[in-house]
């Protein structure tokens, strides 16, 4: 059967299929979807789950592994696919169709990839799954349905924007739904559940002009101390929010983390990767190297101090502002593995 994106979370509310195949050229929402459909899964049981990233050595002899051995600590395991395109060769299809001819009880089968094309739709394993699984094909969305789909987001973390506000914003993320995302969470620190308009949203981009929190995390993966520091300058002189920065700065090392636990547990951080520009991936590889042997425990905590004294709140809580740009300094030169220095 097929489900439509939008449509998955109640789809999953009354039922968990044993296939759900999630294509389509729109990352955010394959991801959101695929992520619906892990967190039903566990729900259910399957606590258990092993991720492939199909490339042109993988070797498909491992799902039919997968799909016949037995968990070592529950009865149920989830099979997370990912495929960069809906194309899996020879071998791949064979491995398919057989696993889709003889679905394990005890699996379920979660496969994420590139838009279906002609030839895939046709393909003898995609009809199959349709017998047996769920198809869910994400589209880009059209310029109305981005409209809705900001303001919906927009509401949901407690803004409350009006149309020119809601206009502004779409018109500014050209439909790439991760920078609206990103965008959104900004603007929920800086507002919260206060009226938003289009001049507020002018505002916070006009603040940041010449430097952009984009900018200080390009110099914390580049180790680029001395940038660093200018940044942060004038980040400070222009009177950017503190709690911008410090949700960059925490935003940063969140992607870190999950991308050095990934590593260590041979997993694909693909998905991460996805997330941001291009022009960062090679950067954040280098970093995630560097920091396997990151302090998380020191790091998340000078995270968690910075929010609370963000928010004149907490331990040691200075009231002089300087103090709390010399934190934030402080931690993003520790993230960028330098010691403080002064230029």
């Amino acid at each position: 059967m097929q489900v439509r994106v939008e449509q998955i979370e109640e789809h999953l509310r009354h039922t968990l299929a044993s296939v759900y195949l999630i294509a389509g050229d729109e990352p955010l929402q394959v991801m959101e979807a695929a992520a619906a459909v892990r967190k039903a899964a566990s729900e259910r049981g399957f606590s258990e789950r092993d991720v492939f990233s199909v490339d042109a050595q993988f070797d498909w002899g491992v799902l039919y592994d997968a799909a016949g051995s037995l968990s070592l600590f529950s009865d149920k395991k989830m099979l997370d696919v990912r495929m960069p395109t809906c194309k899996a060769g020879q071998s791949g299809t064979k491995a398919l169709q057989h696993y889709l001819d003889y679905i394990p009880s005890d699996k379920i089968l979660l496969i994420q990839s590139g838009r279906l094309d002609k030839t895939c739709k046709n393909a003898a394993w995609v009809k199959k799954l349709e017998q047996v699984g769920v198809l869910v094909q994400v589209w880009d969305l059209s310029p109305a349905q981005t409209l809705a789909w900001v303001a919906r987001r927009m509401r949901e973390v407690g803004l409350q924007p009006d149309n020119d506000a809601v206009r502004y914003l779409t018109e500014r993320v050209e439909g790439n739904l991760l920078a609206a995302v990103q965008e959104i969470g900004k603007l929920s620190l800086l507002f919260g559940n206060r009226p938003v308009t289009a001049q507020n949203i002018m505002s916070v981009v006009a603040d940041n002009s010449r430097f952009s929190v984009f900018d200080l995390a390009e110099a914390i993966l580049a180790q680029d101390a001395r940038r660093l520091c200018h940044i942060m300058q004038v980040l400070q002189e222009e009177e950017t929010a503190t709690p911008l920065l410090v949700w960059a700065l925490a935003d940063l090392l969140r992607q870190l983390y999950d991308g050095c636990q990934l590593v260590s547990n041979n997993q694909s951080i693909q998905g991460l990767l996805m997330r941001m520009p291009k022009t960062r991936q090679g950067l954040f590889q280098n970093a995630l190297r560097r920091m396997a042997r990151a302090d998380w425990q020191l790091l998340f905590h000078h995270a968690a101090l910075l929010d609370q004294h963000s928010k004149g709140v907490g331990q040691d809580v200075s009231r002089h502002p300087q103090r709390l740009w010399d934190e934030m300094l402080a931690m993003a030169l520790l993230l960028a593995g330098k010691p403080v220095m002064r230029v």
